[in-house]
């Protein structure tokens, strides 16, 4: 036994991704399931995802994808109200989700080994056969008719809406609110016309995991899809189309009665998906150095640790695609500190731009993104959701071994490089939403000599 924790020796186990060969499976329709058994427990996850989102919505019917995802759940399905539905799925002891977003959809179900069956039929219709009870519908419709006079209210809710605004424009369906005229417009018809055009068979991808039998679960899946009502229609493009806006550098300001103003900084991501591997497992190390969630966080440990500024801090290059992505800071701060931490975040960007990361500093953000690396598959769920994303997003299920090689390969150099090429100084969008008066935003505050002050509004 070591004397002291200093003089511990590990040896990292070889990483090794999961063969998906044995765990796939070709259903009814073009639907593909993975399964995952975990006889540990007597509990059952089935988790289901498919190309469908807000970019589906029909145009003047901005709203219509997100009435559907919950109304399918909340809303009656088969033969029961919806009250009937949620006495039978407490019933189970079972959980039943749905939801959807800009590009993906879904659903998720919870259930004991022992009520898997019924909760299945339960789980396919609310997939397949939602009521969307009208009674549900004039209330989901106040409610969201209720929160669009507020929308104005929350400063961070404005902040995320005017930054997506001037990244990717107003007219991107990333970036359109619903309004009173698209909400007060939908009706019933609406729902099921988006959900028969968008919750097939054909798009649907199976995550199973759990005490079950493979043989005996995928059988329940076919025989449950081959009820599936019919869809006629063809296939959707994917990906949808990109924004075709232009942003433009500059401070941009809303007023807001707040103690803390609410500050981003960044600009649209770089699409590094074509790009070699070790490029890419350079930007992801750039990610972790800025912002990392674990032991290393540049922006947070300057901000918040070290000088005190801001009560929370954060950075991120979303590097995932299809998805118009963006590189931003974030930071909340008293107002009259907005120009000192909005310096000290540009000083440390600049910093991983143009120097190289400490050796030590750099094998740490390697062993974090290394780790994860290792856990994505340390539990049946974990396993056959992640191949259930990688068929999602057409991701190849060896990209998982070649990123963890090209991590460890990955030098202090290839780091600034390419911070260098991502991180655009040039292109820097400024947003404030604070006490204009109080903010002091003069010419000193940006060193890339950002066009002065502008106030937008929403």
């Amino acid at each position: 036994m070591p004397r002291h924790p200093r003089e511990l020796e590990r040896t990292l186990a070889a990483f090794a991704a999961p063969d998906p060969d044995p765990l796939r499976a070709e259903l009814a329709g073009g639907a593909v399931a993975y399964v995952v058994e975990d006889h540990a427990l007597p509990l059952v996850e089935v988790a289901v995802a498919m190309r469908a989102g807000r970019y589906l919505e029909p145009p003047g019917k901005t709203g219509v994808a997100t009435l559907a995802a919950v109304l399918m759940r909340s809303g009656g399905a088969g033969e029961l109200g919806a009250d009937q539905l949620n006495e039978a799925i407490d019933r189970l002891g079972a959980d039943i989700d749905t939801g959807i977003g800009d590009l993906r959809g879904g659903a998720r179900l919870s259930a004991t080994t022992w009520t898997l069956d019924r909760a299945l039929e339960l789980f396919f219709d609310v997939l397949a056969r939602p009521r969307f009870q009208p009674d549900r519908l004039a209330t989901l419709k106040s409610n969201m008719l209720e929160g669009l006079t507020r929308r104005n209210e929350n400063p961070l809710d404005v902040l995320e809406r005017e930054w997506g605004w001037l990244l990717f424009g107003a007219d991107h369906f990333l970036t359109r609110p619903p309004t009173a005229e698209s909400v007060a417009s939908i009706d019933r018809q609406d729902l099921l016309s988006f959900h028969r055009e968008s919750f097939r068979p054909a798009s649907l991808i199976f995550a199973v995991s759990g005490d079950v039998d493979r043989e005996a679960i995928l059988a329940k899946l076919r025989d449950a899809l081959a009820a599936w009502p019919a869809v006629t229609s063809g296939a959707r493009p994917w990906p949808p189309e990109p924004p075709a806006f232009d942003g433009r550098p500059g401070l941009f300001h809303v007023e807001a009665d707040v103690p803390q103003a609410k500050v981003l900084i960044g600009h649209r991501a770089v699409d590094i998906s074509e790009r070699p591997s070790a490029e890419r497992a350079a930007m992801e190390l750039v990610n972790e150095i800025l912002g990392g969630s674990g032991a290393i966080s540049r922006i947070a440990g300057r901000l918040r640790t070290a000088e005190g500024l801001a009560y929370r801090a954060s950075a991120s290059y979303d590097l995932r695609r299809p998805w118009p992505t963006d590189f931003r800071v974030f930071f909340e701060t008293e107002n009259r500190l907005a120009a000192r931490a909005i310096a000290a975040a540009l000083q440390e960007i600049e910093r991983l731009r143009t120097q190289r990361v400490h050796p030590q500093e750099l094998e740490v953000a390697k062993q974090a993104l290394l780790t994860s690396i290792r856990r994505s598959f340390e539990s049946a769920e974990k396993t056959a959701g992640y191949l259930a994303e990688d068929e999602l997003l057409g991701r190849g299920h060896d990209s998982w071994s070649g990123r963890y090689r090209a991590l460890q390969a990955v030098t202090a150099e290839e780091v600034r490089e390419a911070a260098r090429r991502a991180l655009r100084s040039d292109e820097l969008v400024f947003l404030v939403v604070g006490r204009g008066a109080e903010l002091g935003l003069g010419k000193s505050t940006n060193p890339f000599d950002t066009p002065e002050l502008e106030r937008v509004t929403g």
